[in-house]
């Protein structure tokens, strides 16, 4: 759920209740055909979804006939000093429409009055979501090491598919944001900049200057999920994906921007964590297997790493300050950063 406050539940359930009923064809759509015919349907509940620290994300309960709705929201206090939740209905939908799974129809209900802010409803995928850190996730821990090799291949398999859609040909380009790498380490400069109230943390400078010194080669442009983690996937039963979820990250850029930040994220929690699960192949292995399916040689990982876990701590280091978290600047993520950025550097000589 979002970081901070949050929104009454009781208005937002109200609101949602009204525009239920007065938007039947489109309840039903979000539905599928196989509960289009049990309609006109009534909001039985609203509960808030786990993750989704950058919106409010509910889950609607429509009914035993309806799998549901799912519906976000802007946070009330913000991750992003801009959040627009139009790019990702935009891009959930022409993902779907390649034959990723997203859910899908996506849309951006703008009129403020049915709930106090503009939101976007799309369909409930059914289904299981690991949670944040696979070591200690029951779903995943418990899984085995057979089925967790299937789940994390499953991973590398969704980011070689979105990277193979035509975001050109998909209307994508005016949707996205489409830096160079100089541009991106810039944005995020300017992120920390506002995020951190003029008090950034010295490992976010000194990580980012290091990006902006050492910034890689172009490569072609590719549609990037943004936030490549396995709890932003649902699994059916035989633990294949059946829907991608929190595309509030997506963008245009090279490929080694989503591998930076799984193989980014996977470091960190191994370093917090001390291990990770035994069924999920190193490195080398899950680099073979994207190059194998997408036919492409990938170059530069490890100041892809270095500038993903740059981000992941400014993200993090934003909403510690919207909680208030005393212990901020005592980070752990901080030290893995500057971990990895002394082996990077060491790398490139």
């Amino acid at each position: 759920m979002a970081t901070g406050a949050t929104r009454d539940n009781a208005r937002v359930e109200a609101g949602l209740g009204r525009w239920v009923v007065a938007n039947p064809k489109v309840v039903e759509a979000l539905g599928g055909g196989a509960a289009a015919a049990a309609g006109p349907f009534r909001l039985v509940g609203v509960s808030p979804a786990q993750g989704g620290q950058a919106n409010e994300t509910l889950l609607v309960d429509l009914g035993p006939w309806h799998p549901g709705m799912v519906v976000r929201l802007p946070a009330l206090e913000p991750t992003f000093p801009e959040y627009d939740l139009g790019p990702q209905a935009v891009v959930q939908n022409a993902v779907a429409a390649a034959g990723v799974p997203a859910p899908a129809p996506a849309l951006i209900v703008n009129d403020p009055a049915w709930i106090g802010a503009p939101f976007l409803v799309m369909p409930r995928v059914v289904g299981d979501i690991p949670g944040p850190a696979p070591l200690f996730d029951p779903y995943v821990r418990d899984a085995g090491p057979v089925f967790q090799r299937v789940m994390h291949d499953e991973l590398i398999d969704v980011v070689a598919d979105i990277h193979a859609i035509g975001w050109e040909a998909q209307g994508l380009g005016a949707a996205l944001p489409a830096d160079q790498l100089p541009v991106a380490v810039e944005r995020w400069v300017s992120y920390v900049e506002w995020s951190s109230e003029d008090d950034p943390l010295p490992a976010l400078v000194q990580a980012l200057d290091w990006c902006g010194r050492h910034v890689p080669a172009a490569r072609a442009p590719v549609l990037l999920w943004g936030d490549v983690r396995m709890g932003n996937l649902v699994f059916d039963p035989a633990r294949h994906v059946s829907a991608v979820l929190d595309w509030d990250l997506a963008s245009v850029g090279p490929r080694e921007m989503d591998l930076g930040w799984h193989f980014g994220l996977e470091f960190m929690m191994e370093e917090l964590f001390g291990g990770r699960p035994p069924g999920f192949p190193g490195v080398g292995e899950s680099l073979e297997r994207y190059e194998r399916r997408s036919g492409y040689e990938v170059r530069d990982l490890a100041w892809h790493e270095v500038f993903a876990l740059a981000r992941a701590l400014a993200i993090n280091d934003r909403h510690q300050r919207i909680t208030g978290a005393p212990q901020r600047r005592e980070n752990p993520m901080g030290d893995i950063l500057l971990a990895r950025l002394a082996s990077a550097s060491a790398e490139l000589g």
